[in-house]
């Protein structure tokens, strides 16, 4: 398991993926950010699909469930999916209400300077009337433990972070290159 600790020391991890270039788009497309809506870099499967077509109004009733292709909303050039007609109706009348903080991408990560991929089912705290997504359980419990200090630095860094995603020169971090044990699209257990 990719721990709080670790993930912090991470950033000088010899297996960093450079978002440059050439690798910047090969990345970019793994991870689902694409070019067409670079003016928002959202997690997202390579199909468009935020959030690994989890239900973000659901995770405010306090558990998380997948979204329904028959429940969609596009918003920010990516389909959000929802479990019930409501939650995509209240979704669609004020997105950023719901949608999580960062675009998707690990707070605590972003607290740190760097991008990393999320925990939908189990790295997940509304706090304050908010949604924070993180690498794991392990690392969301780091980051509620501290969250004011944790939450005011991933604000400070949150748009140089989002402009080295837009551009390509962001450190990020996939589940998949530091070996953890999720996968994506992500399923509930």
């Amino acid at each position: 398991m990719f721990s709080a600790h670790a993930i912090k020391g991470a950033i000088h991890s010899s297996r960093r993926i450079f978002l440059q270039g050439f690798a910047a788009t090969t990345v970019a497309f793994s991870l689902g950010i694409g070019t067409a809506h670079a003016d928002q870099v959202v997690n997202a499967l390579p199909d468009g699909v935020a959030v690994d077509g989890f239900d973000v109004v659901a995770y405010f009733d306090g558990a998380p469930a997948k979204g329904d292709a028959t429940h969609s909303v596009e918003h920010k050039g990516k389909t959000w999916l929802f479990s019930s007609a409501e939650n995509a109706s209240a979704f669609s009348a004020n997105p950023a209400a719901y949608e999580p903080q960062h675009n998707d991408w690990c707070s605590y990560a972003v607290s740190e300077g760097y991008g990393a991929e999320v925990d939908f089912v189990d790295g997940w705290a509304v706090l304050d009337g908010k949604l924070y997504l993180n690498w794991d359980a392990e690392t969301r419990d780091a980051f509620v433990d501290e969250q004011s200090a944790r939450i005011s630095q991933a604000e400070a860094n949150w748009p140089q972070l989002h402009a080295g995603l837009q551009d390509g020169s962001a450190d990020m971090y996939t589940h998949a290159g530091e070996g953890a044990d999720i996968s994506h699209p992500q399923q509930l257990n």
